[in-house]
């Protein structure tokens, strides 16, 4: 019997050396296969997050010239009635006439001298908002008065206008006279169609691969309320900012159009 053992062993003594190696070659090949498998999986990452980052970057430029190209319309207007504070209706709707010819998603401009709407343009459809006192109307109140003591354009949204529908909403302040003369004369403002800005900046593209969030943060960078898109906060997402007066949106994508979610790494984000 012990012969019969000793025998054996002797027969299979020669895979010993054979053995070892084979096990060593298949760990290597095993682990090999693991991390070729997970380099394969962050340059796939990557590479989604790169082709996110140029499709966001894309969003971002139209909506912010989009957004400040409407600003810098109204800025033209603002003018005349610093130099013009007695001027009326006719006067103001020939004027307001002129920058609605320009391509822009302007919806409304209004003029409140002391802080209550006494013009508009177009007129027809905004009767309601003829009359308003900023002072009194908490919604709005506190974004006019930011703009009279900063001197400086606000815009404020999205918010509900008096006239239904939501935008967002420039205020400039209007001064008139010099030096020790100079006084404040009221707020021109300025309603953006949200829903006309959405399609033009091209949040709503068949074409887009991403499912798109926008967040609103205040001038001091505190983050606001989500307004467009889905929730993505636990995603991690490629981020982007659009710079705007008195503060900035935040975009971020949520889920690729196909159903893969956004990869989990190499946050962006520019002010």
């Amino acid at each position: 019997m012990v012969n019969s053992t000793a025998s054996q062993d002797n027969r299979l003594s020669w895979l010993r050396p054979i053995a070892v190696p084979a096990v060593i070659a298949l760990i290597v090949l095993i682990a090999g296969g693991l991390f070729l498998d997970k380099q394969t999986s962050i340059l796939t990452r990557e590479r989604l997050r790169a082709d996110v980052q140029a499709e966001i970057s894309s969003v971002r430029a139209k909506l912010e010239g989009n957004i400040n190209g409407n600003i810098q319309l109204v800025r033209g207007l603002v003018s005349t009635p610093a130099t013009e504070p007695g001027m009326d209706q006719a006067r103001f709707a020939a004027l307001a006439s002129s920058i609605f010819a320009e391509r822009s998603q302007l919806r409304l401009v209004a003029a409140a001298p002391g802080l209550v709407v006494t013009m508009a343009y177009p007129m027809a459809g905004n009767e309601a908002v003829i009359g308003l006192d900023y002072v009194i109307d908490i919604a709005q109140r506190d974004a006019v008065l930011q703009a009279r003591d900063t001197g400086r354009p606000v815009l404020a949204g999205p918010v509900d206008p008096v006239q239904g529908g939501q935008g967002f909403i420039g205020r400039f302040p209007v001064f008139s006279g010099n030096g020790t003369e100079r006084r404040f004369w009221g707020v021109v403002s300025a309603v953006v169609d949200m829903d006309r800005l959405y399609v033009e900046s091209g949040l709503l593209a068949p074409s887009l691969g991403s499912d798109i969030s926008i967040t609103r943060r205040d001038a001091r960078g505190a983050k606001g309320p989500r307004f467009f898109g889905p929730d993505s906060d636990g995603q991690d997402p490629v981020v982007a900012n659009v710079v705007l007066p008195s503060g900035s949106g935040r975009l971020q994508p949520g889920q690729r159009a196909a159903g893969q979610a956004i990869p989990a790494s190499g946050r962006c984000a520019a002010h």
